[in-house]
């Protein structure tokens, strides 16, 4: 067999507050299962999780950390913590906060459950972004440059300038929020959000991301219930902008699953065929997965040959995204190939040699369906499927502040 031993390595300019975030983000989600993009589809995925749940990462967890994190910052803050030890400090607070809420399950959405303060990436890295989305942090700044300026910050003096100068207005770091329950950071915590603290959230999403399906859901948030996608909610209660981001992330989401699931399916052949490996189960339950999908594309099949057919509005509708003419190709050519005959793809030489084109593209030497090095380094697990948007996250969210309201 042919010895594989991957190296890879990530470069990026640091130009703002907002690269720094992604770059934290990514390094952190390649920690986690489920992260492969085998066909490339993540710019367009993430654009349109941005534009439907600003501020949401898919590493977030509970919605009450982005009141957790300003409590804690502004403890740093009063307590005029320097420079030098806001780092550490700030660690210290954190490892105290994980340990307040490991009395809950293990299911209960604690970051660094298992870790405690051995944890690498902590809340304050992850939900960074979305506090400055959200409006809950005035400030665009990283962590490391508010923790030189944390001391101006509190006094309301804004930040400094090179010479030491304050060069903004009286405006504090932190929206005004209530104040954290008595015993924080010393005594059990749980996720429970009072109906003050909701509303604050609601109240702050709403003004800073007026325009985006969170907005409209944190307005009605048992909109949601149990639906498995976002496009389940009844349409009749959004906003016209929302609806039609709805309906070409639902239509991408929908045309796309299926190469995925096809590109599954070549894997495990070529595992069984090149390497001897029993991968029949894989491949029954990919089969099984593209048998519903073909259903679900006839049933949708005058709409979405429509969205093929106009391509050029899903890129118009995505123009300050960057999406890479390659990606664009790709897309066109598996749409069409999707809303002509969506069952051509199971066995179609020229759509497979397309999806095995497309990972080589991507991917390299760590292309499955290319090099047998990577294929050997399979887990036999299947990756992607259909593109929820981060809606998992949000319908959590959604469910704590149903709570919240109910326990007022």
């Amino acid at each position: 067999m042919t010895e594989y031993q991957p190296f890879s390595s990530l470069g990026w300019l640091d130009f703002d507050d907002a690269a720094r975030q992604k770059v934290a983000e990514l390094l952190a989600a390649l920690q986690e299962p489920g992260t492969l993009d085998v066909l490339g589809l993540a710019t367009i995925r993430d654009a349109f999780s941005d534009m439907l749940h600003p501020g949401i990462s898919t590493l977030h967890t509970r919605l009450r950390y982005f009141l957790f994190l300003p409590w804690i910052f502004q403890r740093l803050e009063r307590g005029r913590v320097s420079a030098n030890e806001f780092s550490r400090k700030l660690r210290e607070y954190e490892s105290r906060l994980i340990e307040c809420l490991r009395h809950q399950d293990t299911g209960a959405g604690v970051i660094g459950y298992a870790a405690g303060n051995r944890l690498k990436t902590m809340p304050s890295q992850l939900y960074w972004g979305g506090l400055g989305a959200w409006g809950l942090r005035r400030y665009s700044l990283s962590i490391a440059e508010y923790g030189r300026q944390a001391g101006w910050l509190t006094q309301g003096h804004g930040t400094k300038d090179d010479d030491g100068q304050p060069t903004v207005g009286v405006e504090r770091m932190w929206l005004s929020l209530p104040g954290p329950p008595e015993g924080f950071l010393e005594t059990d915590i749980t996720f429970q959000l009072t109906s003050e603290e909701g509303q604050v959230l609601v109240d702050s999403v709403q003004r800073h991301q007026p325009r985006s399906l969170l907005a409209a859901l944190f307005r009605q948030p048992t909109l949601a219930g149990e639906q498995l996608f976002p496009w389940d909610i009844p349409q009749e209660t959004l906003p016209e902008a929302v609806t039609e981001m709805l309906r070409h992330a639902r239509c991408f989401s929908e045309v796309t699953a299926g190469p995925q699931y096809v590109y599954n399916v070549l894997v495990a052949r070529r595992a069984k065929q090149k390497l001897g490996w029993d991968t029949d189960s894989v491949e029954e339950s990919q089969l099984a997965q593209l048998s519903k999908w073909i259903g679900l594309v006839h049933e949708r099949h005058e709409e979405l040959a429509s969205w093929a057919n106009d391509l050029p509005s899903l890129w118009s509708f995505l123009h300050g995204n960057r999406i890479p003419s390659s990606t664009r190709r790709f897309i066109t050519t598996i749409a069409r190939a999707v809303v002509d005959d969506p069952a051509r793809i199971q066995s179609d030489g020229d759509i497979h040699r397309e999806i095995r084109f497309r990972e080589m593209q991507l991917k390299g030497k760590r292309a499955r369906l290319g090099h047998l090095g990577a294929l050997e380094n399979w887990n036999r697990a299947a990756v992607g499927g259909q593109l929820g948007y981060r809606w998992s996250i949000v319908r959590g969210y959604l469910k704590d502040l149903v709570k919240a309201s109910e326990a007022h």
